[in-house]
């Protein structure tokens, strides 16, 4: 018997049949949702393993006591230490990049003013030979006994630094210039110029534009007019000494000697909220 006689025949089949339908459509979107719910937590717990991995990875290495963290990152927070570090090795490759410069074909990199490995931990994967020197001899003890990918040396803020001219391709420098007066300020670029090869880059953290309104007026005053300003300069080398940079200043007399390749505002990731500076030593007769 054909179904639509059939359908005319029996009281209430009609109804079930539609019942069966939209009971069928309602499973079909279920299964589908139920599938698009199984792919997304695939993906998700793929990424939460990716992520695991990472930090594994970094979490190979370990981590500097309490009071060293807080030296080097103003929070003793173990977290935010491997975070931040892993910002600022990110944005140093990145920037870089950006200027035709892998930082994998470099051959000797320095991390100038390490403290305890923030940076530097995170680039241990590059083909490089890495260095690292910074003024506390503590920091540089627990890096020389826990960063075996690295060499590590103390270096006084107002003596030479023990390395050979022209041994460098790379140096960066982060949060360090941030901290100096003037005089410690001239003497680092004067040796970090000496050190590096001709041609070689520096990657540098500076305050800028971004940290203008925490200026008093006075200081407001010498920034517009292209001065450096600096806070706290009897306590060089501590984070009570502070110094601002006017982009003009950077330009002119602190990178003499430099070429400048790109300045990028707030860049300095992990660093926040300093500008990053690229740096080139220019060619030498």
């Amino acid at each position: 018997m054909r179904t639509r006689q059939l359908l005319r025949l029996v009281p209430g089949l009609s109804r079930l049949v539609r019942s069966l339908d939209s009971r069928e459509r309602e499973s079909r979107l279920l299964t589908e949702e139920c599938w698009r719910l199984a792919n997304e937590n695939h993906r998700l717990k793929a990424a939460s393993r990716e992520v695991r991995a990472k930090r594994a990875a970094t979490e190979e290495i370990p981590l500097p006591p309490d009071v060293l963290r807080l030296m080097v990152a103003g929070t003793d927070d173990a977290e935010w230490f491997v975070t931040a570090g892993q910002r600022a090795a990110e944005s140093l490759t990145s920037l870089l990049a950006k200027n035709g410069i892998a930082i994998d074909t470099c051959d000797r990199i320095l991390d100038f003013g390490c403290g305890c490995g923030r940076v530097i931990r995170h680039l241990r994967h590059l083909p490089a030979e890495l260095h690292g020197c910074d003024s506390n001899p503590v920091a540089m003890e627990w890096c020389a006994e826990n960063l075996p990918f690295g060499a590590f040396a103390v270096n006084a803020l107002e003596s030479p630094l023990d390395y050979d001219a022209r041994s460098f391709d790379l140096v960066y420098a982060l949060s360090v210039f941030t901290h100096l007066p003037p005089h410690l300020q001239a003497h680092g670029m004067r040796e970090l110029h000496r050190i590096l090869k001709p041609g070689g880059v520096l990657v540098i953290s500076l305050h800028g534009d971004a940290l203008f309104g925490r200026l008093n007026r006075a200081e407001r005053a010498d920034y517009r007019a292209g001065r450096l300003v600096v806070r706290g300069g009897d306590l060089a080398g501590t984070n009570h000494c502070a110094a601002f940079h006017p982009p003009a200043f950077v330009r002119g007399a602190f990178a003499d000697g430099f070429e400048v390749l790109e300045l990028a505002p707030k860049g300095a990731k992990g660093n926040p909220p300093q500008d990053a500076w690229l740096l080139r030593k220019r060619g030498e007769a």
